[in-house]
């Protein structure tokens, strides 16, 4: 179950789940919505009466501080789960959910979740799973905000989408999740223009490639180096 190739390693903002098995939580029916990109599944301070089992397309995690700005704390897709995390505390969101590109989810009570966890023992260690990741993405991305440049920051999310979800092929790694430079600007808090201008000049200082939609390290070491890795 672990997500990371690299126990060392701070985990991925980009959570990709397709192992994860929820057919005991699904088994007693839960409704499939579809959400177009942009489209908001809940909002941070909504009563928490359903999570979301995420089975095609990405949901961003945004803090909004009372100054209204955002900060993007995960970006979940595939058989992730959002949600879950404010389900056991106070019963209301504290982040907003909002579709990173067209969502298929199916929506599962609150309930239901927990009586799921309390009879179906990989239920519960894989949503204990989830909140601990989250946890420790929510760290990271703090310290990465406060103390690192943008090109750290860029650097940095590639390393750990290539130690997540990276697969070698010739002459590098190619990171299996596809991601835009919007995705990318909003987990790192930076503009899709600054994104770009970093990622040109990884690939001219021959660090990275692109192969169609995908990034592929050419320099794992030369990028970690750039990244200052934590």
């Amino acid at each position: 179950m672990n997500q990371s190739a690299d126990a060392g390693a701070p985990p991925s903002a980009w959570i990709e789940l397709p192992h994860f098995d929820w057919a005991p939580l699904l088994a007693d029916g839960a409704p499939t919505l579809r959400y177009r990109k942009g489209e908001t599944l809940f909002c941070q301070g909504d009563a928490v009466r359903h999570v979301y089992v995420v089975e095609e397309g990405r949901v961003r995690l945004v803090l909004l501080s009372a100054a209204g700005h955002e900060k993007h704390m995960a970006i979940v897709g595939t058989r992730g789960m959002v949600g879950e995390c404010s389900a056991f505390l106070d019963g209301c969101h504290s982040v907003t959910a909002i579709a990173s590109s067209d969502v298929v989810a199916r929506q599962v009570g609150r309930t239901q979740l927990f009586d799921a966890m309390q009879r179906h023992p990989v239920c519960l260690r894989q949503v204990l799973w989830l909140s601990n990741v989250k946890l420790r993405i929510l760290a990271n991305q703090n310290l990465l905000l406060s103390q690192s440049t943008a090109a750290q920051r860029v650097a940095h999310h590639l390393v750990q989408l290539a130690l997540t979800y990276g697969r070698a092929v010739d002459g590098g790694t190619l990171i299996s999740v596809a991601f835009t430079h919007q995705e990318m600007a909003n987990i790192t808090g930076l503009s899709r223009v600054m994104v770009s201008n970093v990622l040109i000049q990884l690939q001219e200082q021959g660090l990275t490639d692109k192969s169609k939609l995908h990034c592929v390290i050419r320099d794992m070491r030369g990028l970690r180096q750039r990244a200052a890795v934590l």
